[in-house]
């Protein structure tokens, strides 16, 4: 019992607590410094940076839909990319500004579906167009819905986007981009959970003086499967300039102009003999009449045949390939 303080020693050491005469433990960590707090229920999903042959896409997107949207609408149209990101669904969908034309379709053979989303002043841009405007008319957007004109110029066009969006993805996976349908409420645009990780690429769609936004929003459980292609950005990249170039180069050689040349024979003669040739000499070949002539591509042997003549031209008909080891 002689350890237990008495009571005027209990206040004692209350005081000098309080005047800060007793000195107390101050390492304590303050609580939740250093610490995050982590969403279980959230999908796992990667960032774009280990991904970047999607960046390649989004180029090739870019660059495609340039040129078709430029002559669908028989004006000077711009195309470029705004940010690309991986966020949840949910964050994304509360992005949206209304009225936006959303429409849902499907890359199959994958599964899910995916998201195209253009905000309404560049639906009425493009419906300004293609009634012969220059996309720049001045339309009060907020609160107003899209009449079925204008809903058959969003399905051309979003048609035309989808078709190049087809074309970007070729050179990794052949997929065919299907339109669903399309919805002005984000509600019924749900292609994912709320807390789903979503890959979301922005582009800024200019008309002259107008310009508006557009964005593509697919579910990173769609593309999954596809994430060791999705990671190999640069040899993906290197396969699509070789593809270039190698189109490029077989188009130059069609332009070139090709040596051509037919040796009727071949003989061996002195040079005493060379030097009695004169005219009218006639000098035998070891070439048969009924022997095949070698054809000569600069120089190279490539085919043999028969001579003869065609439209008062001397001609030869190829009989076959001269196949080298």
């Amino acid at each position: 019992m002689g350890n237990i303080l008495s009571q005027d020693e209990v206040d004692s050491l209350l005081n000098g607590i309080s005047d800060g005469k007793v000195k107390t433990e101050t390492d304590t960590p303050e609580r939740g410094k250093g610490l995050r707090v982590y969403d279980f229920t959230s999908q796992a999903g990667p960032s774009l940076a280990s991904m970047p042959t999607l960046r390649t896409i989004n180029e090739r997107f870019v660059g495609s839909s340039r040129a078709s949207l430029s002559a669908a609408t028989r004006s000077v149209i711009d195309v470029t990319i705004s940010s690309a990101e991986s966020v949840p669904f949910d964050e994304f969908s509360h992005s949206i500004s209304l009225p936006s034309s959303l429409n849902i379709f499907k890359m199959q053979p994958l599964k899910g579906s995916a998201l195209l989303v253009m905000e309404g002043s560049l639906v009425f841009a493009f419906v300004d167009t293609f009634f012969g405007g220059k996309g720049d008319g001045q339309v009060k957007a907020e609160g107003k819905g899209f009449t079925p004109i204008e809903t058959r110029i969003i399905e051309k066009v979003i048609g035309i986007m989808l078709g190049d969006l087809e074309h970007a993805w070729s050179d990794v996976h052949k997929i065919k981009m299907v339109l669903a349908r399309s919805e002005m409420d984000p509600q019924f645009a749900a292609i994912a959970k709320p807390n789903d990780s979503v890959m979301v690429s922005r582009f800024v769609v200019e008309f002259g003086n107008t310009s508006g936004n557009m964005a593509i929003c697919i579910p990173y459980a769609t593309i999954e499967p596809l994430r060791e292609k999705l990671r190999q950005g640069l040899q993906n990249e290197k396969v699509e300039v070789d593809q270039r170039r190698r189109k490029h180069i077989q188009e130059k050689i069609k332009e070139l102009a090709i040596n051509v040349r037919c040796t009727l024979g071949m003989t061996k003669i002195t040079g005493k003999e060379l030097l009695e040739i004169k005219v009218d000499d006639v000098i035998p070949l070891e070439q048969g009449v009924n022997d095949l002539i070698t054809v000569s591509v600069e120089d190279i042997p490539k085919f043999k045949g028969f001579p003869g003549t065609r439209n008062n031209k001397q001609a030869i008909r190829i009989s076959e390939r001269v196949n080298k080891e």
